[in-house]
């Protein structure tokens, strides 16, 4: 299996620098040839240039179809051995407007989800995905595209319905939440690792027990304070910009029996996540 499949990306790999490498030929030949034929030489690199950089692409887009043949059965067959009844879809995510309603993002240019994954663990049902947001900034030649977020968005049904909106947010992330106020806990250590937003003060309090505030500064310490909460009518959203894409087969990266270390290693967290902070408890009934 890993041979075969090595051997396709290898072949794709090798395309992908042969491209890189004309165009890469094709922009330090641009400045000897503009010197003789002047405007011409536009007209002579731009194929090789173009050419070069589509060649590439064509290459990068056939390592994520081969990607994405792999994950849609093994990805999906790792799935069903650890939770069972469960749903898989690689082509297939949450919409913007759905990880926007959960208050842990904003509306940005660019929007991605993938590697969907819908079932339940010790009674609680969860869904999650992969996003990306990217943003457009600067205008000319300053224009750039910035990565805002990319990662694993989780939704949990919690066993309790909220009247007010809370959401937990990294002081590096946006300081405010439209129709929520920043309060805070006794814990000054907790209030300086995440900003507290809320629409009520005590049902906010209610559920930030001393305890449970321990356990959001668990995942807070584990994902090296890359994690975000929103609490929000019987639902917790989790949102974890660890800026990698963790199913996907990697360019220029083999690929062994490990892979499906790492695909455990992210079932074990959803796992977790519902085991320490026990989402199935009958305690915010």
């Amino acid at each position: 299996m890993f041979k075969d499949l090595n051997k396709k990306k290898s072949i794709y790999e090798t395309n992908i620098i042969i491209g890189y490498i004309i165009t890469g030929l094709a922009f330090v030949f641009y400045l000897p040839l503009g010197s003789v034929l002047g405007v011409g030489a536009f007209f002579v690199i731009a194929i090789p240039f173009l050419g070069g950089a589509v060649f590439a692409s064509k290459n990068h887009k056939k390592i994520k179809e081969l990607s994405n043949d792999f994950k849609a059965i093994y990805v999906n067959e790792a799935i069903q051995k650890t939770f069972e009844d469960s749903r898989y879809q690689h082509d297939y995510g949450f919409s913007e407007d759905e990880v926007v309603e959960s208050r842990l993002f904003k509306v940005r240019d660019r929007y991605k989800s993938e590697d969907f994954i819908e079932g339940q663990f010790e009674g609680v049902a969860f869904k999650c995905c992969d996003v990306e947001q990217k943003e457009v900034r600067g205008s000319g030649k300053n224009r750039r595209v910035v990565t805002t977020f990319q990662g694993r968005f989780y939704e949990f049904d919690f066993p309790k319905k909220f009247k007010h909106d809370l959401v937990l947010l990294q002081p590096s992330i946006f300081q405010n939440v439209p129709g929520l106020k920043k309060v805070k806990t006794e814990s000054i250590h907790f209030n300086s690792e995440l900003h507290i937003f809320a629409e009520n003060d005590h049902e906010a309090f209610y559920l930030l027990t001393p305890h449970f505030m321990e356990k959001l500064i668990y995942f807070d310490q584990k994902y090296i304070d890359k994690i975000s909460f929103s609490f929000k009518d019987n639902k917790l959203y989790i949102a974890h910009d660890s800026r990698v894409d963790y199913f996907d087969l990697k360019a220029f990266k083999h690929v062994d029996e490990h892979i499906f270390e790492q695909y455990q290693e992210e079932l074990k967290d959803i796992q977790e996540l519902i085991k320490i902070l026990k989402l199935d408890d009958h305690l915010f009934r």
